[in-house]
């Protein structure tokens, strides 16, 4: 009888050694880039169109490396998208809706 295969088609990491490197360097990243955004609220820039991309650039780390959705099946990456949509789409319908602006004249 033969072993069976895995089945992932996913990159996966060869080695503890290789994972721990990984999980060390994307640590880095995030601490470089939270840095960066405490440098960015000293500076007298519009805050808003810079910290939002750093904060979309950190989530993507942590959702990637911490959540291993990386390494997992697409399956799993598709539900975490699903409800990361559905969240931003009711965010986003609240604010149209208790806006200001979208409350009208009268």
């Amino acid at each position: 009888m033969t072993e069976p295969q895995p089945t992932s088609t996913s990159p996966e990491p060869k080695s503890a050694g290789t994972r721990g490197r990984t999980y060390v360097l994307v640590f880095g990243a995030l601490a470089a880039l939270t840095a960066l955004e405490i440098s960015v609220t000293y500076l007298p820039i519009p805050r808003v169109p810079v910290l939002v991309p750093l904060a979309l650039v950190k989530a993507g780390l942590v959702a990637l490396f911490y959540m291993h959705l990386k390494y997992d099946k697409r399956v799993f990456a598709l539900v975490f998208l699903a409800g990361l949509l559905m969240g931003v789409g009711l965010i986003l319908s609240l604010l149209a809706l208790f806006s200001p602006a979208g409350q009208g004249q009268g």
